[in-house]
């Protein structure tokens, strides 16, 4: 049986959220934005101008806490929210200049965390892992187990199952 230690999402989960904890000093210390607003952050500088369900999809944030945090951020003037000019009928997000130099800031401090991490690793081991986790990326795009006859996945043999 496998163990918690020999999954690959589990020690994926603790590296993310050590980095996180460590950029949080950056992003909530200097300037009040929670771990989602520097996501968002992220997304509309590398992606935008998009959409807010666009940006969705570039996160691991559930459609509540992007509304949420879109409307902290246009508040505070970090993002612009615009009609698109070839679709009235969508929203799309932009950096606003303000967005953009504190955006600029944390990403220097992030590269700097991702960059310290990394240091363990071999030039040559830095590019398999990117390779790896472009793939696992690209992977998990699709349904992971819905419709997948690959997957076994075995049922409780000692639980009963309740409906809720």
């Amino acid at each position: 049986m496998t163990k918690l230690r020999d999954r690959a999402s589990y020690h994926i989960a603790l590296i993310s959220r050590r980095m996180a904890v460590a950029l949080s000093e950056v992003h909530q210390g200097r300037y009040g934005l929670s771990i989602n607003a520097w996501k968002i952050l992220s997304v509309v500088d590398c992606f935008g101008p998009l959409s807010a369900v666009e940006a969705g999809n570039h996160t691991s944030l559930e459609p509540a806490k992007i509304s949420r945090t879109t409307d902290i951020l246009v508040d505070r003037g970090l993002v612009l929210r615009r009609e698109d000019p070839t679709d009235r009928r969508r929203v799309t997000l932009k950096l606003s200049a303000k967005g953009k130099t504190i955006h600029d800031e944390i990403e220097a401090a992030s590269r700097a965390i991702e960059s310290e991490c990394l240091s363990v690793l071999t030039a040559a081991e830095r590019d398999v892992l990117k390779g790896a986790l472009v793939k696992l990326e690209e992977r998990t795009r699709e349904p992971l187990i819905e419709g997948d006859e690959k997957l076994r996945i075995p049922k409780p043999r000692h639980l009963k199952v309740v409906n809720a």
